[in-house]
């Protein structure tokens, strides 16, 4: 398998996504093939939605500032989590834990970094119906039957360090059910399902990084997985009471009383 960065110039305000992944494309000689997964930053496609905001000039709610006081954060910064997250579960020092999009993340998934000084960066608005754009466009523009994921990072639990997870997809199966399938041993799985866009997203994360890399855009090539142009969207976020980590720390909690 192969992936291969696309570089592209820092952008300061909204722009044109599907002509500048051609641009980047061509910039960087490179072109799309049949079976090609496109990888895409969701802060790059946030940006050329717009989807930015000044902190300093977002008007906040009282129960917004109290927060902010409490767990460190700006009334700005929080008013912004509080419009963005499905659900704020509870804070601590810097951080609001919620959840957005069914899964976990820190402030929303509301970014400081990769973004003008004093802004936040959003979520893109529909990133699976933007994938699904850009999978057409590569079929018009190129003749490229290709797949699309939209990619961000994430910390995970107990762990150090971010890793990429899938926060959109078109054309390819989000995740492969492997149950009732044997191992190598013979034994019959139960449970698994392989997160193929998450590992796509993770995968990618090597090249796109987290600093000044100017990698949005990755092309996945060689991968061997099965473009499906009926697939569209992720549809992986299970309920928080089939949720093992929730489970197991109610669990937890119930016992300890923490």
């Amino acid at each position: 398998m192969q992936l291969i960065p696309v570089r592209s110039p820092t952008k300061v305000r909204r722009f044109n996504l599907v002509r500048e992944i051609d641009k980047a494309l061509a910039r960087n000689n490179l072109s799309l093939s049949d079976g090609d997964i496109l990888a895409i930053s969701g802060k790059y496609m946030a940006l050329s939605q717009a989807r930015y905001v000044e902190i300093k000039r977002v008007r906040y709610l009282d129960d917004s500032k109290e927060m902010a006081v409490r767990y460190g954060l700006s009334p700005g910064m929080v008013e912004i989590i509080v419009r963005e997250a499905d659900y704020i579960l509870r804070g601590l020092s810097g951080f609001l834990l919620t959840i957005k999009d069914g899964y976990f993340a820190p402030n929303a998934g509301i970014d400081k970094s990769n973004i003008f000084k004093g802004y936040a960066i959003l979520h893109p608005f529909d990133p699976s119906a933007e994938a699904k754009r850009i999978r057409e466009w590569a079929l018009i523009a190129h003749g490229a039957k290709i797949g699309v994921v939209v990619t961000d990072s994430r910390l995970q639990p107990l762990r150090m360090g971010t890793v990429g997870i899938a926060i959109g997809a078109s054309g390819i199966r989000a995740i492969e059910d492997e149950r009732g399938k044997k191992d190598l041993f013979g034994n019959y799985m139960k449970v698994t399902r392989r997160a193929v866009a998450d590992n796509i997203a993770s995968a990618v994360q090597l090249l796109m990084g987290e600093t000044d890399e100017a990698v949005p855009i990755v092309i996945v090539r060689g991968s061997g997985i099965e473009l499906d142009r009926n697939s569209e969207g992720l549809h992986i976020s299970v309920p928080v009471s089939q949720c093992i980590y929730v489970r197991g720390l109610s669990a937890f909690s119930d016992k300890f009383g923490s």
